[in-house]
């Protein structure tokens, strides 16, 4: 068999009938993995290629199938059905030249077609797709321009930007428009504005004398800036007062909007620090590629690995402060490895791929892109549990910066949910979001937050929200009973949830979610014998032996029960929690489990309960001592605590088989004010 010769599996499959009418979704058989490894078939190898994309092996026994279907921001390509949906094998141009590019598109106008990428970016095309969102998706990728500064830029006296022309520094009071720049600065030398340098730095031509010190990303973004005709770049180094307090602070707080108010942003993906440059910016920078091969005469192919694909592996998706940033950005290119990509509010773009007709409504995205959707925020309880999922795997080189690098996207999100946050927690669903369980091992604590918000932890969290059958709204009625307080430093406690305090609220319409009938722990569950569970009034006097926190401590009624914790797994922290009779009885994920000697100890813990489960219990026969309790019920949601000087931490997560507080240890269960820092 010849290098280009296809084997008896992709002989089989109509290539040129896919092309023709793209539109059926078809799947084809290409045998094992073993011999998809082994053939010399150039479709097959492909198919390796593509695994290899995905960090996927080709396991010798696996059935390997190609599936025809549409691809968000793709078009019409062939995946293999383990890729996920960010990698694909798509048809490619026989010719490079512009003329030939059209035919074939207006020939093939939903399928992927792979095109040959030069050793420079094209600004001209990139000034297409601009334009192209500027006629058609309006307000969706651009805010208004006909507004007051101070109403744009709340909290700036001005904004500092780049003049690209003038090659300087300028401090302006009026909306223009701009360009920023998102990086990772890393650990590279990097000039930064300072009170000593602003004078000299506002004088036309300014720059050029410092261009030798500037790092390459950001002399690269200033070309490009150059190139596509805007007369403004920002960029954090160099527009924010690096030692001036007031003047960081004030940048800093509005660099939410100043990423949202950006005509463009440019994403710097590529590397590891701001001197990785931008491929394709400068002459030699990356070298011209025709990403496909022949598969068999007059036809190429090649594999295409999608932007969120290729940002997943990024340093810069590592780090929290480029979560907001990328997000918020209305219109941005991405250079990541060696390619450039468009992406607005309503459709992407990709300079290897011919462009796909604009799409009318926003497609299903793939997980990798859940979290792009997920800034729209059509379903905003759902999208914020997203948020929290992707922000808390990032990394913060000072660990304070955690809700600073979320504000914006915390504030955009109030709004939409018509209610405040409270430290990181939206408190119309505050029952939804006080159940965060971590992804992956053991978190660690940041003391300068509360355990109870997912600022208080650092390590990947998840909301333990899932699905239901019954609606967010009924849920909150139906499964939940604290009444939440918040108590100040200084003594004052009032309702984390007030209506009352809450004008942008509208009670009357279901689709915000939140809480409106509130019902007692006692309708519908059992509550054991002599216990009164109708106080939920917060005591106005405490003392404390320790120092208040600067935060708001919770301050609530709800069962309080013991238990010990066995069968600790020290690889995942996690342990089963077992009652007096010695049956286990629930499952706990243990909070800083490597930083504390809390656990160590064979004593009982104190688990509170949250809320019932919203979709039962999961009956692994390892979690639970079916003997004991063979008829489950249901179970709660509870933390295991830990008490210091009158205030009690979060030190785990779990869910309790709800017969189990019958079988609590002593002195449990009670009815218990609980103060929770």
């Amino acid at each position: 068999m010849s290098s280009t010769a296809l084997c008896q599996y992709c002989a089989r499959i109509p290539f040129h009938d896919l092309l023709s009418d793209p539109s059926k979704a078809r799947l084809y058989d290409l045998g094992t993995g073993s011999r998809v490894k082994n053939s010399s078939c150039p479709l097959c190898q492909l198919v390796v290629e593509a695994h290899y994309q995905k960090h996927l092996g080709l396991h010798d026994e696996t059935l390997i199938r190609l599936v025809w279907r549409e691809g968000y921001g793709v078009g019409f390509a062939f995946e293999a059905v383990d890729f996920g949906q960010d990698v694909w094998i798509s048809f490619g141009l026989l010719e490079s030249t512009d003329d030939a590019a059209r035919e074939m598109r207006a020939a093939h106008p939903g399928t992927c077609l792979l095109r040959p990428t030069t050793s420079l970016i094209d600004t001209s095309r990139i000034l297409g797709w601009i334009r192209s969102c500027e006629q058609e998706h309006g307000d969706h990728c651009q805010l208004p321009t006909q507004v007051p500064f101070a109403e744009a830029f709340r909290g700036l006296p001005f904004i500092r930007l780049i003049d690209v022309q003038a090659l300087c520094l300028v401090e302006i009071q009026h909306l223009v428009e701009y360009t920023a720049l998102s990086y990772v600065w890393g650990s590279v030398p990097n000039f930064r504005l300072t009170k000593a340098k602003r004078p000299v730095l506002l004088m036309p031509g300014s720059l050029r004398q410092v261009a030798v010190g500037l790092p390459r990303t950001i002399r690269d973004a200033i070309m490009v800036v150059q190139r596509l005709g805007c007369r403004y770049l920002w960029v954090d180094a160099l527009c924010l007062m690096q030692n001036d307090a007031d003047d960081l602070d004030q940048g800093v707080g509005s660099m939410d909007l100043i990423y949202e108010r950006a005509w463009l942003t440019i994403v710097a993906a590529c590397g590891h620090d701001a001197n990785a440059g931008l491929p394709g910016v400068q002459n030699g920078s990356r070298k011209s590629s025709l990403n496909t091969q022949n598969v068999i005469p007059g036809l190429t192919m090649g594999v295409v690995v999608g932007l969120d694909e290729r940002l997943g592996r990024s340093m810069y998706d590592t780090r929290g402060w480029t979560f907001q940033e990328r997000l918020l950005s209305r219109k941005a290119i991405y250079f990541v490895d060696d390619k450039l990509f468009y992406r607005c509010r309503r459709t992407a773009q990709a300079e290897h791929l011919m462009d796909l007709p604009i799409p009318t409504e926003i497609p299903m995205a793939a997980v990798e892109q859940l979290l792009s959707e997920a800034i729209l925020m059509c379903e905003p309880v759902v999208d914020f549990s997203w948020m929290l999922k992707f922000y808390t795997k990032r990394i913060l080189t000072n660990q304070s910066d955690a809700p600073r690098a979320m504000a914006g996207i915390m504030q955009r999100f109030s709004v939409a949910m018509g209610c405040r946050f409270l430290e990181g927690l939206p408190t119309a669903t505050f029952d939804f979001f006080i159940l965060l369980l971590p992804m992956s091992g053991s978190l660690r604590r940041r003391p300068a937050f509360p355990s109870y918000s997912w600022t208080g932890w650092s390590g990947p969290l998840r909301s333990a929200l899932q699905p239901s059958q019954l609606g967010y709204n009924d849920m909150l009625r139906d499964k939940t009973w604290i009444i939440w307080y918040k108590r100040s430093s200084s003594g004052i406690v009032s309702l984390v949830w007030d209506p009352s305090s809450e004008p942008s609220f509208p009670l009357d319409k279901l689709r915000f979610k939140g809480y409106r009938e509130r019902r007692p722990f006692s309708y519908g569950r059992y509550t054991p014998a002599g216990l009164n569970t109708s106080r939920t009034a917060p005591s106005e006097t405490i003392l404390f032996s320790r120092d208040v926190p600067a935060y708001h401590i919770l301050q609530f009624w709800t069962i309080s029960t013991f238990y010990r914790i066995s069968n600790i797994d020290v690889f995942h922290a996690t342990g089963h929690l077992i009652d007096s009779n010695g049956a286990s009885c629930g499952f706990v994920w243990l909070d800083g489990f490597e930083d504390t000697r809390f656990f160590e100890a064979q004593r009982d813990f104190e688990v509170i309960l949250l809320s019932d489960t919203l979709n039962g219990v999961d009956q692994e026969p390892t979690r639970y001592s079916l003997s004991s309790y063979p008829h489950i019920k249901g179970a709660f949601n509870v933390l295991v605590l830990e008490w210091q000087g009158g205030l009690a931490e979060r030190r785990g997560f779990g869910c309790l088989i709800q017969e189990a507080i019958n079988n609590s240890l002593a002195p449990g269960p009670v009815w218990k004010e609980i103060l929770l820092a």
